[in-house]
């Protein structure tokens, strides 16, 4: 056995709790052997360097719970290794305990300034080896329990604030926070002048499915239309269930036509739309109110712009259904009897004309 390690023979150390990963970095091979054998009787898994190079790549491919480091080995050599360690976002909480032969005071203090976490002069007693790896391993579980407990709480907080905004069954907005955004996108229409619309979707007979299909089969349409929806929306849109069979689309600086223009084409992509059940082909299709402020002069907050909405939606399940109805208050002057028909067509026109990958204005 080297002379420069130990001054007494090995013990065998404590068990370890779980299986820490440690990377021993010497280029004298017989140190390297005896402290791979000392360590993996203690349960440790161990991996080695011999040099700064082989070191630095063990460290970012094996993640170790500690390293060993010798700071006299080929370069790079001890002191840049650890540097590096110590530099790096993901590897700077791996502890670095130095074993040198070199005991003066300066090269302790370098390393220490350098970031190791302790410093163990060769020879040494396996006794001492043993406290400081325990002692910077204990440091580390304290350290990866904590970073685990805070990653859990995230993910938890964010599953919990999922659950507060969205809709189990659709992944779509749910209907407390569509209420929220509405408000506030009613009072920023305001402040700057700007028009807001709503398109409140109801599909039709849908309760036939459910008694006919089931209610996985439901669920199934509820899913499959919120994508219509969403495929339908702007990036600006706000799209979400209001309920049951309901949705709602808050559609911000966005008129009355151009809204009822953003319904037809939800109600025609429902209307088109088959929905795979087991063996069964299902077709609903959709109604939809549309109601728009500033141009309803009866809307003063945003309970009433969806009041104006749900009336619409009203008559539009009144008039045969699988229609879309623009509030007539809301309705421009020029638009007579408020037959949509002409827009609609023109609207599907000016898509063929456009191309599909022509985004919309």
């Amino acid at each position: 056995m080297p002379g420069d390690l130990t001054t007494s023979p090995p013990r065998t150390p404590a068990a370890a709790t779980r299986k820490f990963r440690i990377l021993v970095v010497d280029d004298d091979r017989d140190s390297v052997d005896l402290l791979t054998q000392w360590l993996t009787m203690g349960g440790y898994e161990v991996t080695s360097a011999a040099d700064g190079q082989e070191a630095l790549r063990r460290a970012q491919s094996d993640r170790p719970d500690l390293v060993l480091l010798d700071i006299l080995i080929p370069p790079p050599d001890g002191v840049q290794v650890m540097r590096a360690i110590k530099r790096d976002r993901v590897m700077s909480t791996i502890p670095v305990v130095v074993m040198t032969v070199k005991r003066d005071v300066k090269s302790k203090v370098e390393c220490l300034k350098n970031g190791a976490d302790d410093y163990i002069v060769k020879p040494f007693h396996f006794d001492e080896l043993d406290a400081v790896v325990r002692s910077s391993l204990k440091k580390r579980y304290l350290y990866t329990s904590r970073e685990r407990a805070n990653r859990q709480l995230r993910d938890a907080n964010e599953r919990l604030l999922k659950l507060t905004v969205t809709d189990e069954r659709t992944n779509l907005l749910n209907d407390r926070y569509l209420k929220r955004r509405l408000g506030e996108e009613f009072k920023r229409a305001q402040r700057y002048g700007t028009p807001l619309s709503v398109a409140m979707l109801d599909l039709d007979h849908f309760k036939e499915v459910n008694d006919k299909y089931g209610h996985d089969c439901g669920d199934l349409v509820l899913r499959e239309f919120g994508n219509l929806l969403t495929a339908s929306a702007r990036t600006t849109d706000i799209v979400g269930r209001f309920g049951g069979e309901e949705f709602l689309m808050v559609l911000p600086n966005t008129d009355g036509i151009r809204a009822a223009i953003v319904a037809e084409r939800v109600r025609k992509a429902a209307e088109e739309h088959i929905y795979k059940y087991k063996e069964s082909l299902v077709r609903i299709t959709t109604s939809a109110g549309v109601a728009s402020a500033p141009a309803n002069p009866q809307v003063h907050d945003e309970n009433e712009l969806l009041k104006a909405a749900d009336q619409a939606l009203y008559r539009a399940k009144q008039a045969s259904r699988n229609r879309v109805i623009l509030d007539r208050a809301s309705m421009p002057p020029d638009v007579l009897d408020g037959d949509l028909s002409a827009i609609f067509k023109a609207s599907y026109e000016d898509d063929l004309q456009r191309g599909p990958d022509v985004p919309e204005s």
